[in-house]
């Protein structure tokens, strides 16, 4: 029922060493003797070789010769909770509490068992009481998001998932939970709109988005149609229905809806760049380059603009001020395909400017993109 907990809980016990490290620190009221001492370094070891049994030995053995040491019961409480004793782990830990309340990690382990126990709302509170200590403990902080999650409280695992992948943004864990966590979210909302008004724009809206992500792009241009239909005045609409056409490769389709888009809002940006791109593509570079002009102002991405800008300025015989925007496309964190697409193009406006030492190291440099990303396919043939 756990394993997927238990994975992540795994995970959590490199934090032990640390834990167990600053135990001289914890300890109240007094230091333990040496003795004592080293049967928590021994406890700490064996959970550091993964052996909880061995190390749940040594921290009991611990207890019986300082039965107000506190660190022996944390000890104790994540060795068992580490065996999967969560009842008995959660009487250790909220006893290692009840000595030293202010124990780091001790409220956030003390969760877990809760938890693991099925004892949702302790849990909870235990979680918040680790991370009121520890605001960027990003442990502390997915935990509280799986136990929300647990219970049924998506909107709630929301925050301390999106703080934790704030601070951890390449953990598998917590893009995981959060992923699910937003999921959760966005399907409750969907509901509650569908429960209004099953008919309502919003959902068309929402079951295109899905249908999109999903790629089934034919249901998606049904979905979006009927929330047009519904809401003519809405630009976002036709702006994702272009972008569905673009996908099924239905160029005059993208472009209709594209300029319906700028009817409505004649400053978009995005819509000023996707409509000047199709016509660059489709053999208007005139008009294309006109549209491409006013993107640039309107502050589209620029690598991709300048790419397009260049190539429509080339195919309308101004090689100059293609070869500026080319290269200039160039320095502005272009993707692959624009960069490839990019030399290419400077090698046929180089050699029409007679400029042949240029021509020739774009030449090179073309062949050191393709050399390392082979089968990618020039920049012209992909939509960035």
């Amino acid at each position: 029922m756990f394993s997927r907990k238990q994975i992540l809980l795994v995970s959590l016990f490199p934090t032990l060493a640390l834990l167990f490290a600053s135990l001289h620190a914890q300890t109240v009221p007094a230091t333990p003797d040496a003795a004592t001492m080293q049967l928590l370094q021994n406890g700490a070891a064996a959970m550091h070789e993964g052996k909880p049994s061995d190390a749940e030995v040594f921290f009991r053995q611990a207890i019986a010769a300082a039965p107000a040491l506190p660190d022996a019961y944390l000890g104790l409480g994540m060795s068992e909770l580490r065996e999967g004793k969560a009842d008995d782990a959660a009487g250790a830990l909220a006893k290692a509490l009840e000595l030293n309340p202010n124990m780091r990690g001790a409220h956030m382990f003390l969760g877990i068992a809760q938890y693991q126990a099925h004892l949702l709302d302790p849990a909870r509170e235990s979680l918040r009481q680790e991370v009121k200590a520890q605001p960027d403990n990003v442990e502390a902080l997915t935990w509280l998001g799986i136990v929300e999650l647990g219970a049924g409280r998506p909107d709630k695992a929301v925050e301390p998932l999106d703080h934790a992948a704030s601070l951890s943004p390449k953990d598998p864990n917590v893009l995981d939970y959060r992923g699910r966590a937003h999921a959760q979210v966005a399907q409750e909302s969907y509901r509650a709109l569908t429960a209004l008004d099953p008919d309502s724009w919003r959902v068309h809206r929402a079951l295109g988005e899905i249908d999109s992500e999903s790629k089934q792009y034919e249901a998606a241009v049904a979905e979006y149609q009927k929330a047009i239909e519904k809401q003519p005045n809405d630009a976002d609409l036709y702006e994702a229905l272009g972008e569905v056409y673009q996908h099924l490769s239905r160029p005059d389709d993208a472009t209709h809806v594209y300029e319906m888009e700028l009817k409505l809002n004649p400053r978009n940006a995005i819509a000023l760049y996707n409509l000047g791109r199709l016509q660059v593509l489709s053999g208007d570079p005139e008009r294309g380059v006109s549209l491409l002009r006013q993107a640039k102002e309107a502050h589209a991405q620029a690598a991709p603009t300048d790419y397009y800008l260049g190539l429509g300025l080339a195919q309308a015989g101004h090689a100059d001020e293609a070869a500026t925007l080319l290269e200039k496309s160039l320095h502005e964190e272009p993707s692959k395909y624009i960069q490839q697409g990019a030399y290419f193009q400077l090698i046929h406006v180089y050699q029409s400017l007679h400029r042949q030492q240029d021509a020739q190291h774009a030449a090179d440099e073309l062949k050191k993109l393709k050399a390392v990303s082979s089968g990618t396919g020039s920049a012209a043939e992909q939509t960035p």
